[in-house]
């Protein structure tokens, strides 16, 4: 008897026994003349017959029949059945039990309904884990854990928290900055230089475009170690090869490497260091965790592959299958809390003004409170009609040699674009949002 932990992500059905992977099956299904054709041998398709091809059956797990005209009429969740049978004949085994590591994105509902399909596939389940949770209980880390991944359609990023207990507190998501955004750029940028190069087009013909496509994994691993790679394609006509480098990479996927940093710092803890956890989805992209790296108040490590449903499998094993498993999201941390560290030296000289609408606020005065209607004292009043601001939103205050922002708002107060967990540090040239969208202010020093 075993207990095999499976990460449900759509990019990748990733099952482990004792430690090591056993199986990894893409979440892509094609409607094939003899049948339901699941997992790898679907991705190898998709190019080539994409009208036939669903690649949401997880993301987007319900009964409801989606709009699927002159394809099929089953719903997603009988395409996840169907992959999953499929995953476990090639898995299972008499008295093995299965442990979920699921992403924070899967809602109740669709976590009932894939307990639901293990039920009527007759595989037994030991429980499920928050997917975050499980592959980041074991790190060495901070208080503050932020765990990045990339599912095929998007950019989840879950907040982890505890000094005894790692806890799941929040899950956000930047829609449309996934894998199949990212290396539909790369691909494009692989053409692009292949045509300069050669004059052929790999993405003139399904053929070319669907091996360029399988061949895209192995170019971007190549990139961590090599500051250039060499794409290579066989065609009808020949073969065709070109060297694409590693900035080229980085610079197609600026844009969304710019929403990824502006996730992770919308949800950075101010005034503290807080563990940036890529997972080997976010890591295996060029480039980023350079960039990650370059945001104060963050140490960026990599986590592995398996660590999702290797955290599951460790985290459930001996529970057997239980009669109505359970999301666990919170696990005992294998770890003590990372040292602290020295207090990083001031960023730059204390503000003495905050500039709203081109009028400069003195802050030596005394505590500032701002809000739409902020109350008696000294406070400054800003317009109501902004979105997502408090009615007392924030105090400015300088003390003891340091000036600081105290957050009392529901909506939230960033600094820089991350957001502050009770009260943070300011200094010149610090940008502070009242709210989302809300209001921006500018620190200044003044002379």
């Amino acid at each position: 008897m075993a207990t095999i932990g499976l990460e449900l992500a759509d990019a990748a059905l990733l099952a482990v026994r004792d430690g090591a992977e056993v199986a990894a099956s893409p979440g892509v299904v094609l409607f094939a003349p003899a049948g339901l054709v699941a997992g790898a041998a679907a991705a190898a398709a998709a190019r080539l017959r994409p009208a036939l091809v669903v690649d949401r059956h997880w993301s987007e797990l319900s009964a409801e029949i989606p709009a699927r005209p002159g394809v099929d009429r089953r719903t997603h969740a009988d395409l996840a059945a169907a992959q999953l049978a499929a995953l476990w004949r090639e898995i299972g085994a008499d008295g093995d039990v299965l442990a979920l590591a699921v992403p924070g994105t899967l809602r109740l509902r669709q976590l009932g309904l894939v307990l639901g399909i293990t039920r009527h596939l007759g595989i037994p389940v030991a429980g499920s884990v928050d997917a975050a949770v499980a592959a980041c209980a074991d790190l060495a880390a901070r208080a503050t854990v932020l765990h990045l991944d990339l599912h095929f359609h998007q950019a989840v990023l879950t907040v982890l928290d505890g000094a005894q207990r790692l806890r799941r507190q929040q899950v956000a998501v930047t829609p449309h900055v996934g894998l199949r955004a990212l290396h539909a750029v790369w691909a494009q940028l692989v053409s692009d230089a292949m045509v300069r190069s050669t004059r052929f087009d790999p993405l003139h013909e399904a053929a070319t475009e669907q091996r360029l496509h399988d061949l895209l994994p192995e170019w971007l691993a190549a990139l961590h170690s090599a500051a250039e790679v060499e794409a290579v394609l066989t065609a009808r006509s020949g073969g065709f090869a070109v060297t694409v480098s590693r900035a080229a990479f980085v610079t197609a996927a600026e844009a969304y490497y710019t929403q990824l940093i502006e996730l992770v710092q919308a949800h950075q803890p101010a005034g503290a260091t807080a563990t940036l956890a890529l997972s080997a989805r976010a890591a295996g992209l060029p480039g980023l965790a350079d960039r990650l790296a370059e945001s104060p108040g963050i140490e960026v490590t990599r986590i592995a592959r398996t660590a999702a449903a290797d955290g599951a499998a460790r985290h459930l094993a001996g529970n057997g299958a239980g009669s109505e498993p359970t999301l666990m999201i919170a696990l005992p941390r294998a770890h003590s809390l990372a040292p602290a560290q020295a207090a990083p030296p001031q960023r730059g000289p204390l503000p003495t003004h905050v500039l709203l609408g081109g009028r400069a606020h003195a802050l030596a005065a005394g505590p500032l409170v701002l809000g739409a209607a902020p109350g008696a004292g000294r406070t400054l009043t800003l317009s109501a009609a902004a979105a997502g601001l408090s009615r007392r939103h924030c105090t400015l205050e300088a003390r003891s040699g340091t000036v600081v922002v105290r957050d009392h708002s529901r909506f939230g107060t960033f600094v820089n674009g991350a957001r502050v967990e009770g009260e943070a540090p300011l200094v010149a040239g610090d940008r502070l949002r009242l709210g989302t969208p809300g209001v921006v202010l500018e620190l200044v020093a003044v002379d």
